[in-house]
């Protein structure tokens, strides 16, 4: 250790200022106010200011960026000369163990630690009260962490999000008794946000990577500075928080599945159904360079093996690029034969466009679909009451169980008593929000449902005129499941979603308007129309992926 040397001798000074967070810099104890002590008790000292380190970071940390700045500092001159002038102990650290660190460091190099309102001696009673202060320092560090966690928790509870915003979100003073500040939406990326989830959850977004295209395409949605594209943590983030939903949730603090205060984006129900869907087996990833140019990537599967098909570009010998649908499962009996595109895909049209069904039909069809409509509506408030009426007895329920908990005192009847509610929290979310989503809308059936009988008219027609998403739109809308695709026989029936299903069976039960056949896919094409969209296949050297 250097040589000691008393305080007169020292004529120089270097200054230590620290806050525990940004918002404190500009307060009344933020570093510009501790600067300016620190700098007048120099001059009242004689000391000639050398330099000033500052930190943002608690006072429970020893090892802090500006700390270490100064320590290397005085390791690099001659620290007898020198004093560390700080303006209180708490600003030095909030810590036992820190504080004794941080001087014995200092002591090392030989400087001696001031402050103009505590004294550091190296005496017995200086030191026990200097060690006294700390322990203060760190109570009063650990007793103001609690009542903010208390603070933060009971706020929850309550029903506020305490966090930072999250996308679509920004924070406005709360205007009620509890005070404070809450979740507002913040436009137009709220309502890109609502249809990146929504989109999800119908399947119109089949995978992360088709919501990350969607966000992409949306110059309004924030990016990281210097990126053009959204990553894909922020796409998981979005599909995964529950505070889109309306509702929060904190296991680690102990706060259940509560209803928030802020406007939700999207319903309780379309949250679960996106959780159901991320956990299920993924389709082939996007392919920005492949997609556009082969619609059926990722929704054709092998006949042989059952996994899907992917594409490439084939190079020929004199350097002509051909499109290709193939696949690649290892351990297939057609890994690697490829079928060119335009071969492939004439015979899924001439699949769609069979399901036309005729006019009389769709006459029919939409006859029983508005009768449908108009019972629903008159039960539909019948169904709302029903579900208020439970989710009140649910409140009921918790009520006497946190009132038997706070009478409890055996820890395993506690955990029960913990679990049941939170059981019955979840049940309550589920019901407030099916709540919400069984009123009908009042409008009339027509104005409802006009587009939608379109689609159901002519498939092939919105597939034949629309963009790469449209089209991936009638895939999922028109079929429930991948359909396969055989070399030898093309294209195979695929089953077909619910609403064209019912379509099916009005054509074949009213056999006097239209032949039960005209609504019928067939197993597999006729042969002759295989042979017609059969083009010439060059040779392929080598494949391009």
């Amino acid at each position: 250790m250097k040589a000691k040397q008393s305080k007169t001798s020292r004529s120089k000074c270097v200054v230590y200022v620290r806050v525990s967070s940004r918002k404190q810099t500009s307060d009344g104890g933020g570093l510009s106010s501790q600067e300016r002590s620190c700098r007048d008790y120099a001059e009242r000292a004689g000391y000639e200011v050398i330099q000033v380190f500052e930190d943002v970071i608690s006072g429970r940390f020893s090892d802090r960026p500006g700390m270490n700045d100064l320590l290397s500092f005085l390791k690099r001159i001659d620290g007898n000369q020198y004093a560390v002038i700080v303006d209180d102990i708490t600003r030095f650290a909030r810590d036992v163990s820190a504080h004794t660190s941080l001087r014995a460091k200092i002591m090392e190099c030989g400087a001696s630690i001031e402050s103009p309102k505590l004294k550091f001696g190296e005496d017995a009673n200086s030191r026990f009260m200097e060690t006294l202060f700390a322990a203060i320092a760190a109570l009063d560090r650990e007793k103001n962490a609690e009542q903010s966690m208390d603070r933060t928790i009971s706020r929850l509870k309550n029903g506020f999000w305490t966090f930072s915003s999250p996308l679509g979100y920004r924070y406005e003073k709360f205007r009620g008794p509890e005070g404070g500040k809450h979740l507002v939406k913040e436009e137009p990326i709220a309502t890109i946000i609502t249809e990146a989830l929504e989109g999800f959850a119908s399947g119109r977004f089949q995978s992360q990577a088709e919501v990350k295209r969607f966000l992409d395409a949306k110059p309004e949605f924030p990016r990281a500075k210097g990126q053009n594209e959204i990553k894909y943590d922020i796409v998981r983030n979005l599909l995964t928080k529950l505070v889109y939903a309306g509702y929060l949730e904190y296991a680690e603090w102990g706060v259940p599945l509560t209803r928030a205060r802020h406007e939700p984006l999207i319903s309780y129900d379309t949250f679960l159904l996106i959780q159901d869907r991320l956990s299920e087996k993924q389709v082939a990833p996007f392919r920005k360079d492949l997609d556009k140019d082969f619609p059926l990537r990722g929704f054709m599967v092998c006949g042989s093996c059952g996994y899907r098909l992917t594409a490439c570009w084939s190079k020929s010998g004199t350097g002509t690029l051909y499109p290709y649908y193939l696949c690649h499962h290892k351990g297939c009996t057609e890994r690697g034969k490829s079928t060119n595109r335009d071969k492939v895909e004439e015979q899924f049209e001439h699949l769609l466009s069979t399901l036309r069904p005729s006019a009389q039909t769709m006459d029919c069809a939409s006859q029983m679909f508005e009768r449908a409509w108009a019972k629903r509506k008159e039960t539909s408030a019948e169904e709302a009451q029903r579900l208020r009426a439970r989710a009140k007895q649910i409140e009921k329920d918790i009520d006497t169980l946190l009132n038997r908990l706070a009478r409890t005192v055996s820890e395993l009847t506690v955990g029960a008593y913990e679990r049941r509610i939170a059981e019955l929290q979840s049940e309550k979310a589920d019901l407030e929000a099916k709540g919400q989503n069984v009123s009908i809308p009042d409008r009339d059936y027509d104005e409802m449902f006009e587009l939608a009988m379109t689609f159901l008219s002519n498939p092939f027609e919105i597939w034949k005129n629309g963009d790469l998403e449209v089209k991936r739109t009638v895939l999922r809308l028109v079929f429930a499941k991948p359909l396969e695709f055989c070399r030898q026989t093309g294209v195979r029936t695929g089953e077909t979603t619910l609403p064209f299903k019912a379509l099916g069976f009005i054509e074949s039960s009213e056999s006097k308007m239209v032949r039960s056949r005209r609504l019928e896919l067939p197993r597999v094409l006729p042969h002759s129309d295989l042979n017609a969209a059969r083009l010439p296949i060059p040779p392929r050297p080598h494949v391009i992926r």
